[in-house]
């Protein structure tokens, strides 16, 4: 059976939840205040203010719907980043939500690099490429070679085998992952193949 969906989904936790490139990439991370003990409620007191707000919160999304749905034939974005039909459908809605014009995309952005950060501080194989280019700068080889260089160069990062893979399939398949990650940090990869063989070459440099 085939079917289409689009429906956001909400991830709540303590630590960061999405710490794999591909989740981090489609993120908005939204960190809550605590709540001092004498600001707690119960949960029929939340309700019933909830239940009194709640005239005023859908008009409030009716507007921005509506202002959305007049804007959006005339705004482009500069950049379009991923989910970028979201980010012109929000920018788009900008006067009715009371923000000036960008206002979105400059909070989205700010947001995918704290992602961004986090998701690399998650991801050993990130680190350690990131390390590697930032202290002795471009790299070629396969993912063999790259493999022994990463552990050889930065053991704090690698000795765990259940975070660093230690197959040269499964490291080649984590590259295609933080890919998007390394990118916007300022790291091209790229793959050829060379030889008679077609050994499959990996490249990393900084920079476009």
């Amino acid at each position: 059976m085939l079917f289409n969906a689009t429906r956001p989904c909400l991830l709540n936790g303590i630590p960061d939840l999405a710490s794999r490139p591909d989740l981090a990439d489609r993120a908005i991370i939204v960190s809550l205040p605590v709540i001092p003990d004498t600001k707690r409620q119960y949960e029929g007191e939340f309700w019933k203010c909830f239940d009194q707000a709640a005239p005023r919160i859908l008009a409030g999304l009716l507007d921005a719907v509506s202002t959305a749905l007049r804007r959006l034939p005339e705004v482009t974005l500069s950049e379009r980043p991923r989910m970028a039909d979201f980010a012109r459908w929000v920018s788009a809605a900008e006067p009715a939500l009371g923000w000036p014009e960008g206002a979105f995309m400059a909070a989205y952005d700010a947001n995918r690099q704290s992602v961004d950060t986090a998701a690399i501080e998650g991801n050993p194989v990130a680190e350690a490429i990131l390390s590697m280019i930032a202290d002795h700068g471009t790299w070629a080889g396969t993912a063999t070679d790259l493999s022994k260089a990463l552990r050889r160069l930065y053991p704090h990062l690698t000795d765990d085998p259940l975070i660093f893979p230690r197959q040269p399939n499964r490291l080649s398949s984590e590259l295609r992952r933080v890919q998007p990650l390394l990118r916007r940090a300022g790291i091209t990869l790229s793959k050829t193949r060379s030889g008679e063989t077609g050994q499959r070459q990996i490249h990393i440099r900084k920079g476009a």
